[in-house]
């Protein structure tokens, strides 16, 4: 049984938007057409590869199946067809990039940045969730890979991790003028004390002692807070809301760096155990295209300036950072 290019797409197409209308847009054809060759290709595997309702459509399992072969499939004949070398130059590709709110705000978009600079005709998405949003995109192939925090990704079996070499320390902070910002020394139960924003789910190994700082600062209150207060869809919310509010957050240096060179934002200190370790995390086995293989070696450049960046504003705001003290 032959299937074509062309069939790959529509199918691919239709999994993703959900609709024969969306779809049949996106792929500039009628949805007529649309319809009778996904229906012509259905007939041919002997199954349906999406079950059809009022609301849409959604893949079978051999539909899920069959959209995470394609998805391979049409990358590298894309590359075969389109991405040719020319003294050395990648001429065409496209490339998906994930990560997590502090690596796509601090390193991911440079490294985009640059590699569209080099190579004008390649296309990057980059997308920010949580590690195990991130994990399911790159198993269903819409991922060439991403960056996260390695600790939480250590027993699956199926990846291939590859620690970058730079650690990076996490930083509580505020708005200029908070009330915190008056006192000499602070524990992390102080600044637990207020509502904490946050941009993304927080790894295990730094979630554990942030919950018990959190819980010495619940028994100093009246009425308790819960961890997070303010749960946010990305690091921009959790800028506004600390920028507006007396609430705290905690980030990498790199992703605050604008709003501390301008005065808006305060260190409040951090602890040893506040820091990431980041790796670049792919499928095993699946192969490497050329244009993602150029974006990893510039993530990795980034990061490595982003991790150089840090420890400068480190050291020119470290003093005005009250260092918190464990208790």
């Amino acid at each position: 049984m032959t299937i074509e290019l062309q069939h790959m797409r529509q199918i691919v197409a239709l999994a993703e938007h959900g609709s024969f209308v969306r779809a049949a847009a996106a792929l500039h054809i009628s949805q007529p057409a649309l319809s009778r060759s996904i229906r012509n290709v259905e007939v041919r595997f002997g199954k349906e590869l999406f079950v059809r309702s009022g609301t849409g459509v959604v893949p079978t399992d051999l539909g899920r199946l069959y959209v995470e072969r394609a998805r391979d499939l049409l990358r590298m004949a894309d590359e075969l067809e389109g991405e040719g070398m020319l003294q050395g130059s990648l001429q065409r590709g496209r490339v998906a990039v994930g990560g997590g709110p502090f690596p796509a705000e601090s390193f991911l978009g440079p490294a985009a940045a640059r590699l569209v600079e080099q190579y004008p005709q390649v296309g990057v998405q980059v997308r920010a969730h949580n590690w195990d949003e991130l994990l399911r995109l790159l198993r269903s192939r819409e991922l060439d890979f991403f960056v996260a925090e390695t600790s939480t990704l250590a027993r699956e079996t199926d990846l291939e991790i590859e620690p970058l070499p730079s650690e990076h320390s996490v930083h509580f902070f505020a708005r200029a003028g908070h009330p915190l910002t008056r006192e000499r020394t602070l524990t992390a139960a102080q600044v637990l004390a207020w509502p904490f924003a946050t941009p993304s789910r927080v790894p295990p190994r730094i979630l554990e002692p942030m919950l018990l700082a959190h819980r010495a600062a619940a028994g100093a209150l009246t009425v308790p807070r819960p961890f997070p207060s303010i749960d946010c869809n990305g690091l921009a919310a959790v800028k506004r809301v600390i920028a507006t509010s007396n609430a705290v957050s905690a980030s990498i240096l790199s992703c605050i760096a604008t709003e501390l060179e301008a005065g808006k934002f305060v260190l409040l200190g951090t602890e040893p155990w506040m820091h990431l370790q980041y790796g670049i995390v792919s499928l095993r086995g699946r192969p490497w295209t050329q244009a993602a293989a150029r974006l990893r070696g510039y993530v990795m450049e980034a990061e490595r300036e982003a991790s150089a960046d840090e420890i400068r504003l480190s050291a020119r705001y470290g003093s005005a950072a009250r260092k918190t003290r464990a208790r």
